[in-house]
């Protein structure tokens, strides 16, 4: 009778070491931070690149380079003898965070970029792959081809490489393409009046460590933001210089206001941001800008700021290089948003959809009737902060209606980190006549959820 007790004693301790044994394994899963994050996707490499991947024991050095004044993003890098690793993720709630993760080696020429969930599952964004100038123009030439000036009526058999060039930086190249199109202009020409002539095009691609860093064609477009370079830019304050205008006649270490719009804030290597307008860009430092004599400027804040913002900086442009900077760098001395490009007065409609709609129905349809002529806006909840975004507004009938602009609207002085804002579409009725406006929001990685809420807008125009 005592041993039947024991056994069966014996049996439930079992189970109960099983159980804490299988609690262990799961808490042991779960990605509560940024090197947990770190780890995971070390962990994926190892088990599918075991010969090439960071090896198990690395002793990482760990640094937080989230740009001083970034509310509702945290990026934090580690770094080895042979590798760097940035981990750059939303602040919200552990279980609602998705880390991206970008894991690469100069010296090794290795490059990886994924997306690590809070249970640990990673998701591969590109794949791990050496920088090679081979892969480079595989990377180059894709980009050319999914561009809209080629998807439109490009020409596939005339397509060539007619030469690379090596640039100064690891793993860098500029690769120059020829092809020719049926049509001339550039773009997506859909609904224009078009001259039906062979055209030839000349496209210069620069790739930088496996991204599309600049792209132009015939000297005149720009690939990347699908603009006529040194066009007038609208919205630009008067008196203020596009980068096209300064980089063109450079004025050195000389106050000036340059106007452009706000990309790769919080993205790079750097407390600093690219700054576009007139087809060309500049790197703005606003942090850790120090003069060849020790002097260390003062830092300007970027709270409030976010990429896609169009902003007017003043500060100079940095002539010969330094011990703490290169030539060419701007240097801020303040930062400030500009008004939207449409005034208030021209938008006499305006269609919106809270975050309390979307939770209540993730599926939106709404209508409206514009007077030809007229701009009306979009105002859709959105939370970047969360990994999820709006795709680019799909236009049914362009020739009715004409997208004029595209922003994300902070939220504001709430003190609430990572709350939401709003992204706001501007629209003008080109003609009588019915066109609808489609968007999606999801999580654009690949594997990410796709399509978690809907929006659709018909909209009559009389």
């Amino acid at each position: 009778m005592v041993r039947a007790k024991f056994y069966v004693v014996a049996v439930i301790l079992g189970i109960a070491a099983l159980l804490m044994a299988a609690c262990d394994s799961e808490s042991v899963s779960e990605v509560k931070n940024a090197a947990g994050a770190r780890d995971a996707a070390i962990t994926y490499l190892q088990e599918h690149e075991a010969q090439n991947a960071p090896s198990e024991g690395i002793e990482w050095q760990e640094e937080d380079v989230t740009p001083p004044g970034l509310v509702g993003v945290g990026t934090q890098e580690f770094t080895s003898d042979e590798w760097t690793i940035r981990v750059s993720y939303p602040v919200v709630l552990p279980e609602n965070t998705v880390y991206e993760v970008v894991i690469s080696s100069i010296k090794l020429g290795w490059h990886w970029k994924g997306s690590v969930e809070f249970d640990g599952s990673v998701t591969e964004i590109s794949p791990f792959k050496q920088m090679s100038k081979e892969e480079s123009q595989t990377i180059a030439e894709e980009f050319l081809s999914g561009s809209p000036t080629f998807l439109f009526d490009g020409i596939e058999d005339t397509l060539r490489l007619a030469d690379t060039l090596t640039a100064r930086c690891p793993y860098c190249w500029v690769f120059i393409f020829e092809f020719e199109s049926r049509h001339a202009g550039y773009g997506d020409r859909t609904g224009q009046a078009l001259a039906q002539v062979i055209t030839p095009h000349r496209a210069v691609i620069g790739v930088e460590q496996g991204e599309i860093t600049s792209a132009v064609m015939d000297e005149k477009w720009d690939m990347m933001n699908q603009e006529i370079i040194g066009k007038q830019e609208e919205g630009k304050p008067e008196g203020t210089l596009s980068v096209s205008d300064l980089l063109e006649n450079p004025v050195y270490d000389t106050e000036v206001e340059l106007y452009g719009k706000v990309s790769l804030l919080g993205e790079l290597f750097c407390p600093c941001f690219e700054l576009t307008s007139g087809g060309q860009k500049v790197q703005v430092w606003y942090d850790l800008m120090v003069d060849n004599d020790g002097r260390e400027r003062p830092a300007i804040s970027v709270e409030g700021i976010n990429n896609g913002d169009r902003v007017v900086v003043t500060g100079e442009l940095k002539g010969e290089g330094g011990t703490h900077y290169s030539k060419g760098d701007f240097w801020a001395t303040a930062i400030v948003i500009t008004p939207p490009v449409v005034s208030p007065t021209e938008v006499r409609v305006s269609v919106q959809a809270s975050c309390d709609e979307f939770y209540q129905q993730p599926a939106i349809s709404k209508e409206v009737e514009v007077a030809v002529g007229d701009s009306f806006r979009v105002i859709l909840c959105s939370n970047p902060t969360t990994g999820f975004q709006w795709s680019e507004a799909q236009v049914s009938d362009q020739t009715v209606l004409k997208q004029t602009d595209h922003s994300f609207v902070p939220p504001g002085e709430t003190g609430i980190v990572g709350a939401a804002g709003q992204d706001v579409w501007t629209f003008k009725a080109l003609k009588e006549g019915e066109s609808t406006v489609s968007t999606e929001y999801s999580r654009p990685w690949e594997g990410g959820e796709k399509a978690e809420w809907t929006f659709i807008l018909t909209v009559t125009a009389r």
